[in-house]
């Protein structure tokens, strides 16, 4: 019989790999194809993420393909850290943002498209929306004002990106230290260095995700939201 360590991390490594297999779901391509009878690799950038789905597919389904790309980014730590834990079923041995990360990960690279994906945005929006609100509030903000000013989703997605960078790093000095979960300790808690890091590297991976969108804005051959209205 497993030990009660051994146990707790044995559902933990299950609990990671049924995070990246939901977070390998991609919705951009399965609400094309269901609602729209339409493969959104197929049109536009070829991208599955929300900004190809809006333009291809529409707002509706776009937004649709938004709300559930976030949520499968929240949606283990949620389980765990506010429902599991709380009640005392089961405490995780290992941080709750790995599981976040396992998400972006499967989204990024979906093992049910042969390990290619999106981009990871609105699912790490997802893992920092569960984990620190005020970054997630912030690039949200950040986010809406670039697109506006510009039109291009390319940089408001680097200025939200880095606005969670920024302001977790502020929250990191003068946030609550709180071990306990509660709403204020949720709002304004202080997140530790692991959180800090991997925010790092979720941030890079974005960027780097982004470098042909740069090349085409070197070029002036970007899409923008503004020239497509136009």
């Amino acid at each position: 019989m497993l030990s009660a360590s051994a146990s707790n991390i044995s559902l933990a490594i299950i609990l990671l790999i049924c995070s990246y297999l939901i977070g390998a779901i991609p919705f951009g391509v399965l609400f094309g194809k269901l609602i729209c009878g339409k493969d959104i690799r197929k049109y536009g950038s070829k991208n599955i993420g929300t900004t190809n789905t809006i333009r291809v597919l529409g707002k509706k389904v776009g937004f649709t393909v938004f709300f559930f790309d976030v949520l499968k980014g929240a949606l283990m730590i949620i389980i765990i850290k506010y429902i599991l834990e709380p009640f005392n079923i089961w405490q995780s041995p290992i941080p709750h943002l790995s599981y976040g990360l396992a998400a972006i990960i499967g989204h990024t690279f979906s093992i049910y498209l042969d390990f290619k994906g999106g981009k990871g945005v609105a699912t790490s929006l997802g893992v920092v929306l569960a984990l620190t609100p005020i970054p997630a509030v912030l690039c949200l903000i950040c986010f809406v004002i670039v697109l506006y000013s510009t039109g291009y989703v390319s940089l408001a997605s680097t200025g939200a990106t880095l606005t969670v960078l920024i302001s977790a790093w502020i929250l990191h000095f003068v946030g609550i230290s709180s071990e306990n979960v509660s709403f204020l300790g949720w709002l304004i808690g202080k997140p530790d260095i692991f959180t800090e890091i991997c925010y790092s590297l979720m941030g890079v991976l974005i960027l780097l995700k982004h470098i042909k969108n740069y090349k085409r804005l070197m070029a002036g051959t970007e899409n923008s939201f503004k020239k497509s209205k136009q």
